[in-house]
């Protein structure tokens, strides 16, 4: 599903890229390793998917995440006008992501990328590779889950404007956005819908973009691969996007995707389509996520 390209050449790309990434993301993927046997933590993270849940981490978890993605034709960054663009790969790697718990019912979010961008648009030929925004959210868990209640919680947050906007890396703008979150367990399946407000300042200066956002979830009870090493496996779908632009930042899509779970240990890979022209024409996207009981972890060295 990669774009139609040379093979040897998108191989070197990929070289290319993997000599870029960050030290401290191999640091990441080595610490996750070495302390996997060590998390009796488990992430309830629901990448590749974008909704989120209502409730938080458990107190004294962290979850640390390493991913890539790759989308084709997504019209990125936003503000991008209709027809600009007449080809575009946008890949995004690596993806860095921290999820912290502080107490029981408050999680802190961070989130950063590399982009490489390759596109034609009327202006020409572009190929690009550099940082992307960083992401900072909060999140809050308001309601526990009752029989007829679903559990409620409410999520905001802002994109801090460190892209090249130059180099069509970003918008050099700072965003915010804010969701209210549900999440109900009914029978086996568990349903997630956040509802919110994603405020996108115009690099151009005319006005701020004021859109809608949603997204539906559903995902499967974890499923047993292996119950002797406690292997197991769960599938995720949503319905997400963005309406109510002003400026063409419309995007509507459609995700599904698994996750494979091993102690603290979740790998995920997914797949998108697009439901609209700002939207990606398909995307991919895979990585893994790794949690960890900060207690444990310091009773371990204390040992």
């Amino acid at each position: 599903m990669w774009p139609p390209r040379d093979n040897r050449a998108h191989s070197m790309r990929f070289v290319h890229l993997l000599r870029h990434f960050p030290p401290l993301a191999w640091r990441a993927v080595a610490v996750a390793l070495l302390f996997g046997g060590a998390s009796g933590a488990r992430a309830d993270w629901l990448a590749p998917l974008t909704v989120e849940t209502a409730t938080t981490l458990p107190s004294g978890q962290i979850d640390v995440a390493l991913g890539a993605s790759y989308f084709r034709n997504r019209r990125f960054p936003p503000f991008t006008p209709s027809g600009f663009i007449h080809s575009q790969n946008l890949t995004t790697v690596p993806e860095l992501g921290l999820r912290a718990a502080v107490g029981g019912m408050v999680e802190i979010q961070a989130s950063y990328e590399f982009i490489d961008l390759d596109e034609n648009t009327q202006d020409g030929h572009h190929d690009t590779y550099g940082g992307g925004d960083a992401r900072l959210f909060t999140k809050i868990y308001a309601v526990r889950e009752r029989t007829w209640i679903p559990a409620l919680g409410v999520r905001f947050g802002t994109k801090l404007p460190n892209a090249n906007a130059s180099d069509r890396l970003g918008t050099d703008a700072i965003d915010f956005f804010i969701q209210a979150l549900g999440s109900k367990q009914v029978g086996p399946i568990a349903l997630h819908l956040n509802l919110g407000i994603a405020l996108l300042d115009n690099p151009d200066g005319n006005g701020q973009d004021d859109l809608f956002t949603y997204a539906f979830g559903l995902v499967s009870p974890a499923l047993a691969l292996d119950a002797a090493s406690e292997w197991g496996i769960r599938f995720l779908t949503e319905a997400a996007g963005q309406t109510g632009s002003r400026f063409s930042n419309n995007g509507n899509a459609v995700r599904a995707g698994l996750q494979v779970l091993h102690g603290g240990l979740t790998l995920y890979a997914g797949a998108s389509a697009g439901l609209n022209s700002a939207a990606e024409k398909y995307g991919v996207m895979g990585g893994a996520i790794y949690a960890f009981n900060v207690e444990r972890l310091a009773a371990l060295f204390a040992e």
